[in-house]
């Protein structure tokens, strides 16, 4: 008996060890493609001339959805950054989805909507929609529109469905309602539009924390990086995810993710796939691929999932673009309990969508969707954080008790904080990698994020840190986020935000 438990330990041993070597070596390979990628779209906003984009006749219309629910402390310093983007081709369309605050006083105060009949065509079904309203675009806006719709409470993606069914644009921008976007945000979506606008059905771009920046007015004042240990962990984090991740898996068609903070759609293509996925979805194409009465809380990874099927299934050319830019800032959980409870509802989600869409795996008929991203999707991003919680488990049990030699176990840990030490540090190095020179209009080609050299040193110093306590805390987190899926839990979890005109530069 006390063989076969010396055996079991030791092959699950080799097991976890060789799924942390393969982990470790595809992020390797992802931090080249990334690379590549990064110098590409710095060339390209190098030479970018923005009044030629401006001037183009083929550049689309786009509405940008805005869901709501209990905003009342963000909400109209995001609609102040939204109003004063540089894009002379869209309107708002914000969608207050049941709040229990009073996040609709706050927005009728600020910028008098007022009741109205605009045109609403639910192709999309939602929760009632108990008022619509318009306010006068104010002034030095570029914002064709400015949309209110009141309606009963049915979840993030009822509430972006809402704001389809009153959209106008070409294409639509699904956001957070406390999230702030660059000037130039609309403008950097729209170059792989202008660069091929039959295929690219969707693009999105990085996001940011904004815990640590000097936000008045809806307006980026200064950027800096968190006072909190906690908020600089996760900014590491979202350069890493973004910036090495989906930058790689974007060059090869492959991306499964465009954040909800901040990602651009076809219409007519979301429209055809039956938009957000929701409860009350009578859409034959999504019915199809999920089944009825679904819902999930991760409905950015949903919808692009469904995009790919119904793109490879109908044999329509498109794919979803992914941009190396800091397009959005959005404020994160600096509680640890928050911090927890949103990266098990995000874990949760992936495993819903892992379920949803789990019949395309290994499919040869949806091409690097089937036969790479969602495997990856499902054995590194999925099982992975199963499989490293068993690793903190076994591994010194094993050590301590004899299984593994002692200077293999030493050697083997060290090699795998080597790896995951350089892979953070070279994400923040691509984040902040910079041309150095200046463009033909006269401006500086300037790095994706803008961190000074001390910060970015601090940067890497926290991913350093980030290894002891913090990633082994968000492993428990997602643990429990697994054991919620098993359960079938849906609830959402959201942290309250403490507002952008709190926070101040580091």
């Amino acid at each position: 008996m006390r063989q076969i438990i010396i055996d079991t330990l030791w092959f699950t041993d080799m097991f976890i060890m060789s799924f942390l070597v393969m982990y470790n070596v595809l992020h390797v390979f992802f931090t080249t493609l990334s690379f590549l990628d990064v110098r590409l779209w710095i060339g390209r906003v190098l030479w970018e001339d923005r009044k030629r984009v401006f001037r183009s006749p083929f550049l689309p219309s786009i509405t940008l959805l805005v869901p709501a629910y209990n905003e009342e402390v963000t909400i109209v310093e995001s609609l102040y950054s939204l109003l004063r983007l540089e894009y002379p081709k869209f309107e708002i369309v914000i969608t207050n989805d049941g709040s229990k605050d009073d996040t609709i006083g706050v927005l009728k105060k600020a910028f008098g909507f007022k009741r109205s009949e605009i045109d609403y065509f639910p192709k999309l079904p939602t929760q009632n929609v108990r008022g619509l309203y318009e306010a006068k675009v104010p002034e030095g806006s570029q914002a064709q529109r400015l949309v209110l719709i009141d309606k009963a409470n049915g979840g993030k993606s009822d509430a972006l469905n809402a704001a389809i069914n009153a959209a106008k644009g070409d294409y639509v921008c699904s956001m957070d309602a406390d999230s702030l976007l660059v000037p130039d945000a609309l403008v950097q979506l729209v170059i792989p539009i202008l660069e091929d606008v039959n295929t690219t059905m969707a693009v999105g771009g990085q996001v940011v924390p904004s815990n640590g920046c000097d936000v008045r007015d809806g307006k980026l004042l200064k950027t800096g990086i968190p006072d909190t240990w906690i908020a600089r962990f996760q900014l590491v984090e979202y350069i890493r995810s973004f910036t090495q991740g989906r930058t790689a898996l974007s060059r090869i068609n492959s991306v499964l993710i465009l954040s909800g903070v901040c990602a651009l759609f076809q219409r007519e293509t979301l429209l055809k796939i039956g938009g957000f996925l929701t409860t009350r979805m009578t859409n034959k194409i999504g019915i199809e691929y999920v089944g009825e009465h679904q819902e999930t809380v991760c409905e950015d990874m949903e919808v692009v999932v469904r995009l790919h099927r119904y793109l490879l299934d109908t044999g329509v050319q498109g794919r979803v673009v992914f941009l190396p830019a800091a397009i959005a800032w959005t404020e994160v959980p600096e509680e640890y309990v928050s911090l927890g409870k949103q990266r098990g509802r995000w874990y949760r989600g992936l495993w819903e969508n892992v379920f949803f869409h789990s019949d395309i795996m290994f499919r040869p008929k949806y091409k690097q969707i089937g036969m790479f991203s969602m495997p990856y999707q499902v054995f590194y991003e999925a099982l992975g954080p199963l499989i490293e919680g068993l690793g903190y488990v076994l591994l010194p049990i094993s050590w301590i008790v004899g299984v593994l030699d002692t200077y293999f176990f030493f050697l083997f840990m060290g090699i795998s904080l080597f790896f995951s030490v350089m892979i953070s540090t070279l994400s923040v190095l691509l984040g902040v990698w910079s041309e150095g020179r200046y463009n033909r209009m006269g401006s500086y080609a300037d790095s994706l994020l803008p961190f000074t050299p001390k910060e970015v040193g601090r940067l890497i110093w926290y991913g350093f840190l980030s290894n002891f306590g913090y990633r082994q805390y968000i492993v428990w987190w997602q643990i429990k986020g697994f054991k919620d899926f098993l359960a079938g839990k849906k609830s959402w979890d959201k942290f309250a935000r403490k507002g952008f005109q709190n926070t101040t530069a580091s």
